[in-house]
């Protein structure tokens, strides 16, 4: 009888105990927010995770996708006190917008739900907002597209030294939420989680038609992995056999993987140089490690390293400001470009 009494005790403190996020005090997510809107504006690549996959073996539904993605925190007070927008590019800088991509996240803290909500929303008449992160002329009049979105948020929380976004429609603990197209009338279910700390972001996003069929995303259910990029003022170098040294002198890349091509006065291929900080494969699992690495080679710049007439490169620690080889005849260095000074365009 004092055993039926003590279980049942314990089952009403456990039907009456708030799940685990109630400990966010407004303080704790004060302080979500603020990383959030510290640590999420950048510009981020998923190209070092293409590096590592195509080198080290991709997941079971094949390498991801080399995205390259804004985010910028926008003056809109229209919208909101915390704005970011938002665009992708494929295939790096220079690629395409992807459509449907120019997105406006508008952030705040939910206090009945102990949380900090992101809602994302397309972007009205986006064909005029591209690269609105460089204009600040548009942001006064940029606005959601009233037929998309705002069905689902984003639910953030600290978890450790990062913090974590769940989509939610009602917040029962998951990561999913069911909502029907106001253009279509079709009913999908998204489920998505984002991981994000100060130098990386990442995005678990998959979309369900109403009979479990996966039209968006993964069915291996791998995050895309993004890093942000840092910006570098570059210096390449040729010494021909006979005559002076031909000189490129304060080109910029970043170190997602990004690509500069040269054309060098005799010298019939067009040179390529990479600048990548990421994972270096290792099969014994002893040098898995990230690296900042740049690469001159000659050929198809979308071969597969392996596959590169490889003239030059060299290696640097993750956190260092500056790669460099030389080989005697070609040379090449980076160097981070000045703290706070703005990115170059090619």
């Amino acid at each position: 009888m004092k055993l039926n009494r003590r279980l049942l005790a314990i089952a009403i403190f456990l039907a009456s105990t708030p799940p685990a996020w109630a400990t966010n005090s407004p303080m704790e997510l004060k302080s979500v927010l603020n990383d959030l809107m510290t640590w999420m504006p950048g510009i981020y690549s998923s190209a070092p995770q293409v590096f590592f996959e195509n080198a080290a073996g991709p997941p079971p539904d094949g390498v991801h996708e080399n995205f390259y993605r804004v985010f910028a925190k926008i003056d809109a007070p229209q919208l909101g006190e915390n704005v970011i927008y938002t665009q992708i590019h494929i295939d790096g800088k220079d690629g395409p917008i992807y459509s449907g991509q120019q997105v406006l996240f508008l952030v705040d803290i939910d206090k009945g739900r102990q949380a900090v909500r992101i809602q994302g929303r397309r972007i009205k008449d986006p064909e005029n907002f591209v690269d609105a992160h460089l204009h600040p002329e548009m942001w006064k009049t940029i606005a959601p597209d009233p037929k998309y979105g705002g069905n689902c948020e984003f639910l953030w929380r600290r978890h450790g030294a990062q913090i974590v976004g769940k989509l939610s429609e009602n917040d029962k603990n998951n990561s999913t939420c069911t909502m029907t197209s106001k253009v279509s009338d079709t009913q999908y279910t998204w489920d998505a989680e984002w991981i994000l700390n100060d130098h990386e972001l990442w995005v678990y996003d998959n979309g369900y038609l109403k009979d479990g069929t996966l039209f968006s995303g993964r069915a291996d259910k791998t995050h895309l992995r993004m890093s942000k990029t840092r910006d570098y003022e570059c210096f390449a170098s040729y010494q021909p056999a006979k005559g002076d040294a031909v000189v490129n002198n304060g080109f910029h890349m970043h170190d997602g993987g990004d690509h500069y091509t040269w054309t060098v006065k005799g010298v019939k291929e067009p040179v390529h140089i990479e600048l990548m900080r990421s994972m270096w494969p290792s099969e014994s699992g002893r040098n898995y490690k990230e690296l900042l690495r740049i690469e001159m080679f000659q050929g198809d710049l979308d071969a597969p390293p392996a596959k590169r007439k490889v003239i030059g490169n060299g290696w640097a620690s993750a956190d260092s400001d500056r790669t460099s080889f030389g080989t005697g005849v070609w040379g090449a260095r980076c160097k981070l470009a000045e703290a706070g000074a703005p990115p170059k365009k090619n």
